[in-house]
């Protein structure tokens, strides 16, 4: 699903989980036994902890944190495994942004911002309300985080992370596509440049030069259809894929997300 690897995905262990009064969701570093490693050591450099940390993990451990992981949860949300005997904790993917930070109402009337679909606000071009957008949800999701926020429920194990999925930059070609409920529209210029925009505001730095989340786009990429989607090929010129399948991507590149979530089609 993601394009990180381990060492990427152990720098957001490192770098993405500033210490808050209260532990968030997945924090590691907390327990006394990951505390007397080196990887949690904020006094090293970061390159040192890395080293450290990846040196604690066997081939298939580190296979275990990029893969969907069955006996975790569902393999939709993509639980991956952590490693009890350094303090490492599992990490709950998914958290779809399109809309909203989806989560549980944390408390009665207490609940995520609930925007306008995307294709009504890519009607606004209004590049500054894009961006507002993202800062909503990066700050949005990582207060989730920090209390404890659930996916589904209060209290469910698909815990609020900080891996955010969206803006989703399919192309809506087709009104019978299932999707076009979370796309900005039907051109790769407009799409691009709401992702950009919208991912620069997920994505703004603290005072510490802390990301608050981790936006990922999707689907990556001509997942333009729903029938048949796990298992199908799209017979897509070579110039309709330069001229509308990726143009959206290479600008929205340019906010530099954490990754992509592939199409069934990758």
């Amino acid at each position: 699903m993601a394009m990180l690897g381990p060492r990427q995905l152990a720098t957001l262990a490192v770098l993405l989980l500033p210490a808050v009064a209260q532990v968030p969701n997945f924090h590691g570093c907390i327990d006394p036994v990951a505390k007397a490693l080196p990887y949690c050591d904020a006094s090293l450099p970061v390159d040192k902890r890395l080293d450290d940390l990846l040196s604690r993990l066997s081939l298939l451990e580190k296979v275990a944190q990029i893969t969907p992981q069955g006996d975790l949860g569902d393999q939709c949300t993509t639980f991956t495994r952590g490693k009890a005997e350094i303090g490492l904790p599992e990490w709950a993917w998914l958290v779809e942004t399109n809309t909203n930070v989806a989560s549980a109402c944390p408390q009665e009337g207490r609940c995520a911002t609930t925007f306008v679909g995307p294709m009504g606000l890519g009607a606004a071009f209004n590049r500054t309300l894009w961006r507002l957008k993202g800062t909503v949800f990066g700050n949005e999701m990582r207060a989730l985080s920090n209390i404890g926020g659930s996916r589904f429920n209060i209290g469910n194990k698909a815990r609020i992370g900080l891996t955010a999925y969206g803006p989703n930059i399919n192309l809506a070609r087709d009104p019978r596509f299932g999707r076009s409920s979370e796309l900005p529209g039907e051109d790769p210029l407009l799409s691009g440049t709401y992702a950009y925009e919208m991912v620069s505001g997920m994505q703004e730095k603290d005072s510490h030069n802390y990301p608050k989340i981790a936006a990922f786009l999707k689907h990556f990429t001509a997942y333009s259809t729903e029938a048949n989607r796990g298992h199908d090929t799209y017979n897509i010129s070579a110039y309709d894929f330069f001229d509308s399948y990726l143009p959206q991507y290479e600008r929205a590149f340019a906010a530099q997300p954490a990754g992509a979530m592939c199409s069934y089609n990758a």
